[in-house]
């Protein structure tokens, strides 16, 4: 633990996470996929006509079929699966709720505005018509609601808070298994995965015969199996805490692993099943810096972007994607593009942190502090407490 309270090699992992997303995203996604980067934007398609030399350096891991950016989400994931555990054995159920939606909602709105801002900035920049609908930008407010409604993707990243959302409350339901260490939460992502399954076997038959019942299915399907890859996270929490042995650890990671794969490999996005590869090398990568967690200390460079990787997460993406593209038209250096924009990212998201984030999370820890919320959980023993006995 570090001094901030904090598993020192979980959070210098989380800077590691951000990291290797915005490189994905700067120096690779932007270059070889214009097609998305003009959807996410709204500008003109632009095919470049020569990658710069340092941006084709740093792809070179591409051709070990490593995706930056699924590495990424496949650390935070792993991160999150490892620190929910600690959470739920420190906090009631209500503290969890509250502290996971204190951390979660009010930065992201913040962060989404701004992806709105520059996506306004791009319609009047390339004189192009806004695309989005009131509804679909309000439904995007608020994380979990847009997978439900079956609405457009606007920042290319809230789908990984829909999961995440998922997850949390999976966990608050079943508090008392991970409060009580039991091993019997592995049986959840067993279930998970055998519902998948069914869906995955089904959804083609619904998808001629009932629309309504195939989104749904699709909703299901779609963060299900990442569910089951975050569970790694809480298997490998229970090994650190010496509540499951190293064969129990391995057979339970082997076997939740497998499920996650396969969940893949024969889902409806199997065309995008070579990810998963990425996602294994995250979970190497994290077990490598828990068994040597001395090679992952704490330091400035990581804890500076492990403290503002959720709202850098949040904003990093289409804002930055639309700067490029302006930069690039204005006919700015390529290098000197990159290193405005990651500046910028970097400097709007501790901004974001220092006043939105802590504040929020300040204001979690106050309202338990101060007994206003755990009433709430106290509220039916006090009932129990005053109500008179049943006349004889």
């Amino acid at each position: 633990m570090g001094g901030s309270g904090k598993i020192e090699f979980a959070n210098t992992l989380r800077g590691i996470a951000a990291l290797s997303v915005i490189v994905a995203h700067y120096f690779d996604v932007y270059w070889t996929s214009p097609v998305t980067v003009s959807a996410l934007t709204n500008a003109p398609l632009l095919n470049h006509q020569e990658i710069p030399v340092f941006v084709s350096a740093i792809q070179l891991f591409k051709y070990l079929n490593l995706n930056y950016g699924a590495f990424g989400v496949g650390l935070f994931f792993l991160v999150s699966g490892f620190v929910i555990p600690i959470s739920l054995e420190r906090k009631g159920v209500a503290d969890f709720i509250v502290n996971r939606v204190l951390r979660i909602f009010p930065t992201y709105v913040v962060g989404f505005g701004i992806t709105l801002l520059a996506l306004l900035l791009s319609c009047y920049y390339f004189d192009v018509s806004w695309m989005y609908s009131r509804d679909e930008v309000l439904i995007h407010f608020i994380p979990g609601l847009r997978d439900l409604l079956w609405s457009r993707n606007i920042d290319g990243i809230v789908w990984t808070l829909e999961v995440e959302l998922k997850f949390y409350i999976i966990c608050a339901l079943f508090v008392t298994l991970f409060k009580r260490g039991s091993i019997s939460v592995f049986v959840i992502p067993v279930f998970i995965a055998l519902i998948g399954a069914y869906a995955s076997i089904v959804l083609p038959e619904y998808g001629e015969s009932n629309a309504w019942l195939y989104i749904k299915l699709l909703t299901f399907i779609y963060p299900a199996k990442f569910i089951v890859f975050m569970f790694l996270g809480v298997v490998l929490y229970y090994y650190h805490s010496g509540k499951m042995s190293l064969l129990k650890t391995s057979l339970v990671s082997i076997g939740c692993f497998s499920l996650f794969a396969a969940m893949w490999v024969h889902g409806p996005e199997k065309n995008t099943a070579t990810l998963v590869y990425s996602y294994a090398m995250a979970l190497t990568f994290f077990v490598f810096a828990m068994v040597w967690p001395t090679c992952f200390q704490s330091n400035r460079i990581t804890d500076f972007l492990a403290s503002i990787s959720y709202p850098l997460y949040v904003i990093h993406g289409v804002a930055g994607y639309v700067v490029l593209r302006i930069l690039f038209d204005l006919g700015v250096a390529p290098l000197v593009s990159l290193f405005a924009v990651v500046v910028m990212a970097l400097y709007i998201s501790w901004v974001i942190h220092i006043c939105v984030e802590n504040p929020s999370q300040r204001l979690a820890k106050c309202l338990f502090r101060k007994k206003v919320l755990p009433l709430v959980s106290e509220f039916p023993q006090q009932i129990k407490q005053q109500t008179p006995p049943p006349p004889r």
